[in-house]
């Protein structure tokens, strides 16, 4: 009875060490799918729904011999910094805007954060020719709440245009947040 005793308790110690080490691993590696050091506890999905179709998209990158001027004309509200500067009259800055940032082709060489900086470096990605490399960082001025990244074929840019694969950008950026809490939608009865 005795070594059955004391074989159960090291065990528990063993399972209880492991358990011990399996959370700390769990706990460390949340912070990698969220921009914790930029994103607040207020920036959950139902922050950004509301504001995401009136939100100005930042192009970078071009596609298929369109420059991001011409790519930003076939997305609704999308912009340059340049276009941004004309159409506002110098009275704001983008780079000080809550916007998303659409990299085409390319994506900044340094660490996340700097998504949503309008000095990130661009750097080929490498893909394959026949598809398109985008980035989407979801900004609120120089701060980044979210990113996306997805590869597009570069047939699907041809059929269902550039304004069709940024809604769906769109949709990946707003399910990577975190729905608020105690928060009940209008439709369920709370309005």
């Amino acid at each position: 009875m005795k070594a059955n005793l004391s074989t159960r308790l090291a065990r528990g110690v063993r399972v209880s060490h492991a358990l011990f080490i399996l959370m700390l691993l769990v706990l460390s590696g949340c912070s990698g799918t969220l921009q914790t050091r930029w994103a607040g506890p207020d920036d959950g999905y139902y922050r950004w729904k509301p504001q995401m179709e009136s939100m100005p998209i930042e192009v970078h990158g071009s596609v298929q011999q369109a420059g991001a001027d011409e790519v930003a004309k076939q997305i609704p509200a999308g912009t340059t910094p340049q276009l941004f500067a004309v159409s506002s009259h110098g009275q704001g800055k983008l780079a000080t805007a809550s916007r998303i940032v659409l990299y085409i082709g390319a994506g900044p060489t340094s660490a996340d954060e700097r998504y949503c900086e309008t000095a990130a470096v661009m750097q080929g990605t490498g893909t394959h020719s026949d598809e398109t490399h985008l980035v989407a960082a979801l900004c609120d001025g120089p701060r980044l709440i979210d990113v996306t990244a997805r590869d597009v074929n570069n047939a699907a840019v041809q059929t269902e245009g550039m304004a069709s694969i940024v809604k769906s950008m769109k949709r990946r950026l707003l399910s990577g947040l975190k729905v608020d809490d105690g928060f009940v939608a209008a439709e369920y009865g709370n309005g």
